[in-house]
C-alpha cells in the first residue's frame, strides 16, 4: 500500500490545487514552520489529535501539526477545517517539516475516492481478480472486476487471460472507500527485449541454437537467427554451422520479456592465440619487421591471414605502411619470427614518426638515438628544423653525446628516421625534457608528419 499512497500524491497534486506555482504555506505560519525545509506528503490518517493528526506514509509514519493557518480542501465539504477529517482518510498534505521531524501543514487536501490513479510499471504477478505491478515507488496490488477492460497489443478482444508476466503494463485505477485501487482499464504490450552481453564456453549446438556455459557457470540457450553475425578467425562468411563445442565466444544478444535469447552478434576467441603489438620499421614483400618493447620481431603473413584496418574497406597487406602500430596475432615459429594469423592496424593518438631518447653519437649527417626500444638511426639535412635549449641558430654539430632528444620524421627503407625536426637538451642544461620540450616535439612531430 505505501507505493500506492506514493502513487496518489502526485496524482493528488493537481486535483487538489497543490501545484508547483501555489506557495506552500501563508506568510504567517510558525517560525518552526518557516525554519523547515518546503516539502509534500502524502498517507493515511490513522489517528486524530486536537491540533493535527498521525499519518501512514510511503517513507514511514508522520506527525501532521496544523495551525488557525491552515488551508483545507475536502470534496463536497464548504469551508472544511481538520473536524472533517477522519480515520482512514487518504489526504496529500503541503508544508515544512522541522527539525524535530514534525511536519507542519500549510495545506491539507482529502484525496477523492473516486480519484483515478495511473500505476504504471512491469507486471510481476498476477492472481486471480489482481494483477502486481511493479513501479518506479514500488510494488502495487491492483484489482480488477468484470467492469475492467483490457487493450493488449497483438491481440483482438483482450482479457484478464491475455495479461502475462513481464509485460509492461498501464492499470488506470479507481481508489475504493477501503483504499483498494480497482483497475478501469488496463493497457499492456510485451516489455522491449534487452541487450546482453555473450562469454563464455559452447557446450551444445542443436540446430540453429547452442548452449553457452557462463563464467557464473550456469547454462544459457541462445538462439540464432539470419540477422546473427558471426566472427570466426579464418573462416569466411561464417555461420552456425562453423560453430564447435568447446569454442569459446564474446558476442551481444537480446532478451525478450519470457527470457528467450537471441544472439545478434558472436564471435569465436582463437585458442592458445598469442599476440605481439608494434611499430613497423620495415617491409619485406609479406614480412613486416616490429619494433617491440622486447626488440625486433619479423611478422610472418600468408594467405589465410586476415587484416583490420581502421577506415579501410576489404583490407590487405599492401595497406599496411611504415610506421603503423599493429597488433598481429598468432604463433610464434622462433625466438624472432611470428606468423600471424590476424593483424589488426591500431589509431594512432601521438603523430607515429616521433622517437625519444638519448642521443649515443653523432655524425656529419647523422646521429644515434638509444630509444626504449633499442637504438635508432636518425637521418639530418638542409631542411631538418634544430631546437636546441641555450643555443641560437642550432644545429646537428651543436648536440652532445647523451642529451636528450625528440626528433620526428619519416621512416626510411632502412628502418632509419629521416627527420624533419630535432630538439634536444644537451647535458648540464636540464637533465630532462620540460613541458615546453615535449609540447614542441609533438608540434613538430606534427608538421613534419604533414610535410
Amino acid at each position: 500500500m505505501n507505493a500506492m499512497l506514493g502513487l496518489l500524491a502526485a496524482a493528488t497534486l493537481l486535483s487538489s490545487g497543490l501545484g508547483p506555482g501555489e506557495p506552500a504555506a501563508p506568510a504567517d505560519r510558525p517560525a518552526a514552520e518557516a525554519a523547515g525545509r518546503s516539502a509534500r506528503i502524502g498517507g493515511v490518517i490513522t489517528s486524530m489529535a486536537d491540533s493535527g493528526f498521525a499519518l501512514d506514509t510511503p517513507s514511514g509514519g508522520v506527525t501532521v501539526v496544523t495551525s488557525e493557518s491552515t488551508r483545507f480542501r475536502i470534496p463536497g465539504v464548504e469551508d472544511p477545517a481538520l473536524g472533517d477529517l477522519a480515520v482512514g482518510d487518504h489526504v496529500i498534505a503541503a508544508g515544512r517539516r522541522d527539525e524535530g521531524g514534525l511536519f507542519h501543514a500549510a495545506v491539507v487536501a482529502k484525496v477523492r475516492t473516486n480519484l483515478v490513479v495511473p500505476v504504471s510499471g512491469l507486471i510481476t504477478e498476477l492472481g486471480g481478480d489482481s494483477l502486481t505491478i511493479r513501479t518506479e515507488k514500488g510494488s502495487v496490488a491492483v484489482f480488477v472486476d468484470g467492469g475492467t477492460t483490457y487493450v493488449v497489443r497483438g491481440v483482438e478482444n483482450a482479457t484478464f487471460d491475455d495479461l502475462a508476466v513481464g509485460m509492461r503494463a498501464l492499470a488506470r485505477a479507481v481508489l475504493q472507500g477501503d483504499g483498494t485501487p480497482v483497475a478501469k482499464t488496463v493497457a499492456a504490450a510485451p516489455a522491449p527485449p534487452r541487450p546482453v552481453q555473450l562469454r563464455g564456453q559452447v557446450t551444445a549446438i542443436s540446430g540453429r541454437a547452442f548452449t553457452l556455459r557462463t563464467g557464473e557457470g550456469s547454462e544459457i540457450e541462445v538462439l540464432t537467427d539470419d540477422d546473427t553475425v558471426f566472427r570466426i578467425l579464418g573462416v569466411e562468411n561464417p555461420t552456425i554451422a562453423d560453430l564447435e563445442v568447446g569454442d569459446r565466444v564474446v558476442g551481444r544478444a537480446l532478451v525478450d520479456s519470457e527470457g528467450v535469447i537471441r544472439a545478434r552478434y558472436v564471435a569465436v576467441v582463437p585458442d592458445q592465440l598469442a599476440r605481439v603489438h608494434g611499430r613497423v620499421v620495415g617491409i619485406d614483400g609479406r614480412t613486416l619487421l616490429l619494433d617491440t618493447d622486447d626488440g625486433r620481431v619479423r611478422v610472418v603473413t600468408d594467405g589465410d591471414t586476415k587484416y583490420r584496418i581502421p577506415g579501410v574497406a576489404d583490407p590487405s597487406f599492401d595497406d599496411i605502411e611504415m610506421g603503423n602500430l599493429v597488433l598481429a596475432a598468432g604463433s610464434w615459429q622462433d625466438e624472432e619470427t611470428f606468423l600471424a594469423a590476424g593483424i589488426a592496424v591500431r589509431r594512432q593518438i601521438e603523430p607515429p614518426n616521433t622517437i625519444r631518447g638519448r642521443a649515443l653519437n653523432i655524425g656529419e649527417d647523422h646521429l644515434t638515438i638509444q630509444t626504449a626500444r633499442g637504438e635508432v638511426r636518425v637521418l639530418v639535412n638542409d631542411e631538418t628544423v634544430f631546437r636546441i635549449r641555450g643555443v641560437r641558430d642550432p644545429g646537428l654539430e651543436d648536440i652532445r653525446p647523451g642529451a636528450l632528444v625528440v626528433a620526428a620524421g619519416e621512416w626510411t627503407a632502412d628502418s632509419a628516421l629521416l627527420a624533419g625536426s630535432v630538439i634536444a637538451v644537451t647535458p648540464g642544461v636540464s637533465d630532462a625534457l620540460g613541458a615546453e620540450a615535449g609540447a614542441d616535439g609533438l608540434s613538430a612531430g606534427k608538421e613534419a608528419a604533414a610535410r
